[in-house]
This record gives structure tokens, C-alpha cells and sequence, in this order.
């Protein structure tokens, strides 16, 4: 699969600051010169365990420990790939991505994809104005209680009841009438030419997770016969039902924090829902809940609320439901809502007449799905009851966690008077997670575990002091110049430290300035959890060159002294002794009087020169 050069993933980084990316779904607190501090969304985080830090472009949890750069955060939040990651903070940032060609994905249908999301930003603002000039339509969502501020939240409209309403519009901005039927706008007519698909209906655009209007769902506004009430967007490049959860846009936010998802069947109970205040909510887009569905809505959510009719056929969904979502690890609960005089009632009405409190409070009284189940299910003779218990058996054995499942087969032993094993179940439902194919998943990475007991924190300050202070940098780039990098010298002990130092180092030569994100971006994942790791401090300029003076020639002296060590020679043992000594007076004299940095930083030079002929002496040795 074609991928975006490193360039490009480079420049795009470059370009966005992550705190902005972030803020679209954390509050961030200001928390020094471009750090944040917020609650970590990847834990239930009682207090804010995650800072940010714009500058390196990456995210740190002092709690769960997760951590990245602005992709990473994106993967793990929004739970999609590396790429679909690099497009979102595109879009997100408005920054262009090249084209992408290859042989899996051509360009053909790259251009499709693109073709039918144009399309379907066209028809949606045209629907959107329609409906501003449709009173009639405005006065039966007033009577529904939908308002204002919840029809633009949704992006509702209207199609008008003409034969090519949206497609001549179409045509007039460019496009072609047989685009329009790639897009499921339009249909052919059994006797020839092509007509809107949608007319005289109640539009509700289909957003994809990250807000993309990839379909529409038409509604009628006087129920008819002969008339289906919904009428749902065909399957095309962009939309698959079986994939898409509607209002999960609106509503993935509050239920991450929630934990928990309330399932619907309908798109004004999902609405009125969120209007509500209740905005842990979604429906299935014109279909049963899909295995599909339940994978995306486990990333989120621990616990799932089926609300669907209380007729047969709604039960039916219901148990269908059950195995779907057990298989992924979320624990299903089942209720359904009725009037005080016992009448089934969906959500939608039974909000608008009784409310969001009364709605919560019906939510607590859920029934688990093996109540339910036994309940729901006919077992007074033994072969009724002998199928319930295979059934349920096999839903059981999709549970991914073993000990859940031993506790569910204890429990149904005791209701049902069976064995608390699997034993003798045939044809049960396998027990699997759908592995995930990723050419990009070697771009995920787990947060490293630096050894901070082997760093010297005098080293760790010594880089921070370096990094963050251009002067210093400038001191240090004299300091450490090519023949000084090219003798192989380390005079700190640290390898990670010294790699930060090197690659910092070689940017300010390479290109004359320094960047931080881009140091950032070339260094390993260690090297990064260092960089995140150093602490904000604001340093006099005259003061941090003199410290970084001063540990440079302590540093300096430390090397002589491991060479001392090695050196077998008696003469040369005397000489770095000697040596060792002389730097020591340098050291101690400059931190008593007020030694001008010039001077300092001219006789550390000299004395850099005398350790490199030291270095070629030993080596010779």
C-alpha cells in the first residue's frame, strides 16, 4: 500500500501544534511557556495526569503512561490507523496531503471517494438552505421539540418535492447526473433518465466518526401507506450501514466518559437524546447491530443499554444484539420504556412527555442480558429449556474474559439446573478477536521505560540548559565542533544524553538554527520520553553560560580522571593527574570570583584541544 514519505509525515507535524489537536477533546490548563496540563481521556483520570508539551509536539500520562506524538493521540482516541491518523490532523488542520497511488488503491477510486464527499457537502448545504425556506417543515420540528441550535448540531434540511431538485443544482456547480447516482443522490428511472433520490422528505446527514457526511436518511412528514417512512443513502464508496453508528460523531466524547453507551433504534431517538442532555447515544444506520458496530462502540464504552421496541420484532434485535456485543468485551443491559398506563413507548416520545430524569431513572432499573434472556425466552419443557441453555451457553463462550464466563455459566447452573461447564456444547460461537492487518502498524509504538537510575541528573540538567537557552546553544556548537564530535570523545556518561546532545549538535550545523519538533522528530522513543521529561526553568542568559561553563569543565575533568584509570602508563598516569588538578583550580576559582565567560569558555577551548591529544595518547598506547 502506498504511504506518505517521512518528508511529508514530517512537515505535517511540523506544522500542527498539538495542543490544538488535543483540545478538541480535552480542556487543556496553561501550565508554563506551551505546556498544558488536562485529564487524561485513556483512563478514568480523577485529576489531570496528562501534559502536553507543544513545543516537542508530544503528549505525556504521569498515571497510565500514555504518551506520543499528535498521531499517536489521534490513533488511540479517535481508535484508528496511522494513516486515517495523518489524514485527520490534515483535515483537522487544514493542511495539504498529497495524492496517493497504488496498485490496491488506484486512482480512480481515490477520486471517487473524493467525488462523493464534495457531492455530499453540496447536498447537504443545499438541503440546509431548503429547509430555511421550507415553514412548513420548521413548524413540524417545532412540534416535535427539536431546536434551533439541535437541526444545525445535526445539519438537518430538506429535499423539496421535484423530480431534479438536487440534480440540476448539481449540474449547475459542474457535476454530471451520473455522478450523482455514484453518490446515491440520484437514481435511473425504469423508463430512462435519472431523478433525485430524495424528494419531499425530512433530511438527516450520516456522519462518519470523525464528522465526514458520508450518507442521508430522508424521512416523510405525514406517514403514508405506500410510502416508506425512511429512506436511507444506497451503499456506495463512502457508506457502508453495516460500518456506521449514527450519532456517534456527536456522542463518541460522552461516552468515553461515560463508559457506557445507551443502543437505539432511531435517528430522532438518538436526537432528542442528545438534546437532552443525555449524550451517550447511538443507531444503527438502517440495519441490526453488526459485529462491525460493536467493535467500534468496545473502544469507549464498557457497558452497553439496548433500548429497542418491545414487540417481537424488537426482541428479536435485542437477542441478536447480545452476541455482538458480549464478544467484545462490553456487558449488554436490557430495558424497555412504556407509558404510566403500560404502553411501549420509544425513547424519542418518552422524552419529550416524561424527560431526561425519568428516562435515567428507567436506565437503572436494566435488566443483565441473562435475565433478560431466560426471561424472554420460552423453557417450562425440557427440550425448550435444553436449547435456551445451549444458547446461552454459546453467547456465554464469547466472552472474552475467562473468568466472566465462569461466573456467567455459575450463575445460569443455578437458575437453570445445568452444568456450570461448556462440556457437551456443540457448534458454539468461537471465541475471537478479529486480528488487525496494518501495514502501518509498526509506526505503533509502547511508551518506553527509561532506566532513570543509570542518568546522571547533572547530565539531564546539562542538556536542558543547552536545549533551552540559544546562548548556551551557541557555546556549546563551539564547544563540541567537528573534530571534537569526530574523535569519539563522550565526556558525559550517559549514551542516551550524549545521542540528544549529538543530534541537537548536528541540526545546529546542518542548518544554521535550532528546532526542538524537529529534534524531537529524529530521535528514538527514549530519546523522546527524555526530552519530555525535562523540566521548564527560566535561566539568565549571563548565568546559565557560566553554569554551562562551569559543568562543562567539570565534565572535562571527570573524563581525564576515568582516562587516568585506564592508563597503564606511570608517566602519562602523573601527567592526566596533573592535568585533572589544573581543571579543578579552573573550576573552583571561576565559582569564587566573577571569571568573565569569555575567558572561561577560551581556556575550556585550550583545554578541550590538550584532552584530545591526551585521547590520541592513550589510543596509541
Amino acid at each position: 500500500m502506498a504511504f506518505y514519505s517521512n518528508d511529508i509525515i514530517a512537515k505535517l507535524k511540523d506544522y500542527t501544534d498539538i495542543a490544538d489537536v488535543i483540545q478538541q477533546f480535552v480542556p487543556l490548563k496553561p501550565a508554563g511557556t506551551n505546556r498544558y496540563t488536562g485529564r487524561c481521556p485513556f483512563h478514568d483520570d480523577r485529576s489531570p495526569s496528562m501534559s502536553v508539551n507543544s513545543t516537542l509536539g508530544i503528549y505525556k500520562c504521569f498515571a497510565c503512561n500514555a504518551g506520543g506524538d499528535v498521531f499517536k493521540f489521534i490513533m488511540e482516541h479517535e481508535k484508528i490507523d496511522f494513516r486515517s491518523a495523518i489524514e485527520w490532523v490534515a483535515h483537522a488542520t487544514g493542511f495539504a496531503l498529497p495524492k496517493l497511488s497504488n496498485s490496491a488503491e488506484k486512482n480512480e477510486t481515490l477520486e471517487e471517494r473524493e467525488l462523493v464527499k464534495q457531492l455530499n457537502v453540496l447536498a447537504t448545504e443545499w438541503f440546509e438552505q431548503n429547509l430555511t425556506e421550507a415553514p412548513e417543515i420548521k413548524a413540524y420540528l417545532d412540534k416535535r421539540g427539536i431546536s434551533e441550535e439541535t437541526q444545525k448540531i445535526f445539519h438537518f434540511g430538506f429535499a423539496p418535492n421535484k423530480r431534479e431538485g438536487l440534480l440540476a443544482h448539481a449540474i449547475r456547480k459542474g457535476f454530471s447526473p451520473r455522478q450523482l447516482v455514484q453518490a446515491g443522490l440520484a437514481v435511473e428511472k425504469e423508463h430512462g433518465g435519472i431523478a433525485d433520490k430524495f424528494r419531499d422528505r425530512l433530511m438527516i446527514p450520516i456522519q462518519n466518526i470523525s464528522g465526514t457526511v458520508i450518507a442521508f436518511g430522508g424521512r416523510v412528514l405525514q406517514d403514508q401507506a405506500k410510502t416508506a417512512k425512511y429512506m436511507n443513502s444506497p451503499k456506495t464508496i463512502l457508506y457502508e450501514k453495516g460500518e456506521v453508528l449514527f450519532g456517534l460523531h456527536q456522542c463518541r466524547q460522552g461516552i468515553a466518559k461515560a463508559g457506557k453507551v445507551i443502543i437505539v433504534e432511531g435517528y430522532f431517538d438518538v436526537i432528542s437524546l442528545y438534546q437532552a442532555g443525555i449524550q451517550n447515544v447511538v443507531a444503527a444506520s438502517g440495519t441490526a447491530l453488526t459485529e462491525a458496530h460493536a467493535s467500534l462502540l468496545s473502544r469507549y464504552a464498557k457497558t452497553a443499554y439496548l433500548v429497542f421496541d418491545g414487540d417481537s420484532a424488537g426482541k428479536e434485535a435485542t437477542k441478536r444484539s447480545l452476541e455482538k456485543v458480549l464478544s467484545k468485551s462490553m456487558s449488554p443491559k436490557i430495558y424497555s420504556l412504556s407509558r404510566p398506563n403500560g404502553e411501549k413507548i420509544d425513547p424519542d416520545n418518552f422524552i419529550r412527555e416524561q424527560g431526561p430524569e425519568a428516562f435515567l431513572k428507567e436506565l437503572e432499573s436494566a435488566e443483565d442480558w441473562l435475565t433478560y434472556l431466560i426471561k424472554e425466552t420460552p423453557h417450562s419443557n425440557p427440550e425448550d429449556k435444553a436449547k435456551l441453555i445451549h444458547h446461552t451457553k454459546s453467547l456465554i463462550s464469547t466472552i472474552p474474559d475467562v473468568e466472566l464466563q465462569r461466573q456467567y455459566l455459575n450463575i445460569l447452573a443455578e437458575r437453570l439446573g445445568t452444568e456450570a461447564s461448556f462440556r457437551g456444547l456443540k457448534n458454539s460461537l468461537k471465541n475471537s478477536r478479529p486480528k488487525i492487518k496494518s501495514e502501518e502498524a509498526n509506526f505503533e509504538t509502547e511508551t518506553p521505560k527509561i532506566p532513570w537510575h543509570t542518568i546522571s541528573q547533572t547530565e539531564i540538567r546539562y542538556l536542558n540548559l543547552i536545549l533551552q537557552n540559544p546562548a548556551v546553544l551557541k557555546a556549546a556548537s563551539l564547544f563540541y565542533d567537528f573534530a571534537f564530535v569526530s574523535s569519539g570523545i563522550s565526556l558525559l556518561e550517559s549514551p542516551l544524553i550524549c545521542d540528544i546532545l549529538g543530534m541537537a549538535l548536528l541540526q545546529v550545523q546542518e542548518t544554521g538554527s535550532f528546532n526542538l519538533k524537529l529534534l524531537s522528530n529524529s530521535l528514538s522513543e527514549e530519546g523522546k520520553e527524555i526530552l519530555f521529561a525535562l523540566p521548564e526553568e527560566n535561566w539568565n542568559e549571563n548565568a546559565a553560560i557560566k553554569e554551562f561553563l562551569e559543568m562543562t569543565l567539570d565534565f572535562e575533568k571527570r573524563f581525564i580522571e576515568r582516562l587516568r584509570l585506564k592508563s597503564e602508563d606511570i608517566d602519562l598516569k602523573l601527567e592526566l593527574t596533573n592535568f585533572a588538578s589544573k581543571l579543578k583550580r579552573l573550576l573552583v576559582e571561576s565559582k569564587k570570583t566573577r571569571t568573565s565567560p569569555n575567558n572561561l569558555l577560551q581556556q575550556i577551548l585550550d583545554y578541550r584541544n590538550d584532552i584530545l591529544l591526551f585521547n590520541q595518547t592513550l589510543q596509541g598506547n
